[in-house]
This record gives structure tokens, C-alpha cells and sequence, in this order.
């Protein structure tokens, strides 16, 4: 019951920001750029471009395309 009560509270959350205009955004792929994401670790992987998010540690949010949080990451050395 509590898991339950926690997620209906997080989904009522998230569609009064989504009404409000705010979105959640996921870079994983894009290439790193310092306005939108924050580098939390470099790490070498092989196949990756170097500069390219490989992983969303948190997700970032915007409001008409200006950013409130920017996304942490991970990037590729």
C-alpha cells in the first residue's frame, strides 16, 4: 500500500509540472554540451566518441527549452 500511495503521488507530481510546462530530458547519446549537462565522471569506452554522454546519472528538466536542472552524466573520455 505504500509503494502504491508513493507512486500515484509521484505520477499527480509529474503531470501538474508537465501541465506547468516543465520537461524531463534524457542526453544519453547526444553529445556533451556544458549548458544542458553537468559531468559527473569520464570513463573510456570503447565504440563510444569521446565527448558523447554515456550514461544519465539524473535526469535533467527545462521550462520552454531554458534549463531548470541540467542533467548529470556521464561522459565519454
Amino acid at each position: 500500500p505504500l509503494r502504491k500511495g508513493v507512486e500515484l503521488v509521484h505520477a499527480d507530481l509529474a503531470a501538474v509540472l508537465e501541465r506547468g510546462g516543465v520537461e524531463a530530458y534524457d542526453p544519453a547519446g547526444e553529445a556533451f554540451d556544458p549548458s544542458f549537462h553537468e559531468a559527473l565522471a569520464k570513463h573510456a569506452v570503447e565504440g563510444a566518441e569521446s565527448g558523447t554522454v554515456i550514461e544519465t546519472v539524473e535526469r535533467g528538466y527545462r521550462i520552454d527549452g531554458q534549463v531548470i536542472r541540467p542533467a548529470r552524466v556521464v561522459v565519454a573520455e
